[in-house]
């Protein structure tokens, strides 16, 4: 073969169509099966349907287990959404010190980088977290026995408004 530029273009143009395709593929599945996630008002019910299914239980058995799974899946949800905004207010404290660091032209173009990646994710179906910036932070969870989390294991008291 004289050409073997022709040859090594031709496996470049291969691979980037399958890398192309594969990488859409991904994104198709991935979309699917958030979309198939059950809700956090869905968690309880459904496990306790998996319970019921797998382990052949009795009526009684579930009625006994239903307010069991039922307050465990409650308590979960709730550390998932104080998880989460918690999360959400580490990343928008990252981002202000970010931006406290840059130049006015620099700060335009990290905070239009910021709208693009919150709209990606909204498109994603990732935008789906408890409230918003604004909401009010969900009630501080508490280890098991009801005893509040030792200083600095949640979040800081909010300060009280001055009128």
């Amino acid at each position: 073969m004289n050409k073997p530029w022709k040859l090594i273009l031709l496996l470049v143009g291969i691979f980037i169509a399958g890398s192309v395709t594969g990488a859409l593929v991904m994104q198709r599945i991935g979309r699917a099966s958030s979309a198939k996630r059950p809700l956090p008002e869905q968690w309880a019910p459904l496990h306790l349907k998996r319970l019921v299914d797998r382990l052949d239980l009795q009526p009684e058995q579930v009625d006994q287990l239903r307010p069991i799974v039922r307050r465990n899946m409650e308590q979960l949800n709730r550390l998932r959404a104080f998880s989460l905004a918690e999360t959400r207010s580490g990343v928008e404290q990252m981002e202000r010190e970010i931006a406290d660091k840059l130049s006015p032209e620099q700060r335009a173009k990290f905070e239009r980088l910021n709208k693009e990646m919150r709209e990606r994710a909204k498109r994603l179906g990732h935008d789906r977290l408890p409230g918003g910036p604004n909401a009010p932070r969900p009630e501080r969870p508490r280890p098991p026995g009801g005893a509040p989390l030792p200083p600095g294991e949640g979040p800081a008291p909010e300060k009280p408004a001055h009128n």
